[in-house]
């Protein structure tokens, strides 16, 4: 288990019941195997050790049988890190369930296979931030320069 995991996930073997539970139910099931009697608000490491001894001693409470299963639930934060790489918004996790591989939300796709894209935006390489092109004080070919619109901008 890992330490930041706050839910965990009872099963039964015997009838494949399942239940998700926070810290505080997670609490109530181990009081009331008689663990935690002083302790009010136990830290998540001691939770994690009284539920290794814990789970042959829990029973279900659909089919009775003893023995639960218990495992961490993995939280599914793949879809909040995937931006668009047009507008920068996130892209709806349906999308990215049909599409895994997808750089650009449905909108933006749809601007771009019409041709309603004037040009491909580029991005910073050090923040992600979208560049925009604009004069330099120097003089000469080197007269524009792309410059990071971040907050704070990146200096390239």
């Amino acid at each position: 288990m890992s330490a930041e995991t706050t839910e965990m996930e009872f099963v039964c073997r015997a009838c494949s019941w399942r239940e998700t539970c926070g810290p505080q139910e997670v609490t109530e099931k181990l009081r009331s195997l008689g663990f935690l009697r002083r302790e009010k608000k136990p830290d998540a490491a001691t939770l994690r050790e009284l539920l290794t001894g814990a789970g042959p001693r829990l029973s279900c409470p659909d089919c009775g049988a003893e023995g639960l299963v218990i495992q961490p639930v993995e939280e599914d934060d793949w879809q909040d890190a995937v931006l668009c790489d047009v507008c920068r918004k996130p892209i709806p996790p349906e999308r990215l369930e049909a599409i895994p591989d997808t750089r650009r939300c449905t909108g933006c796709q749809e601007d771009a296979e019409a041709g309603r894209f004037k040009e491909e935006v580029e991005f910073c390489p050090r923040c992600g931030a979208p560049l925009i092109l604009k004069m330099s004080q120097a003089r000469g070919v080197t007269r524009f320069k792309m410059f990071c619109t971040g907050s704070p901008p990146c200096r390239l």
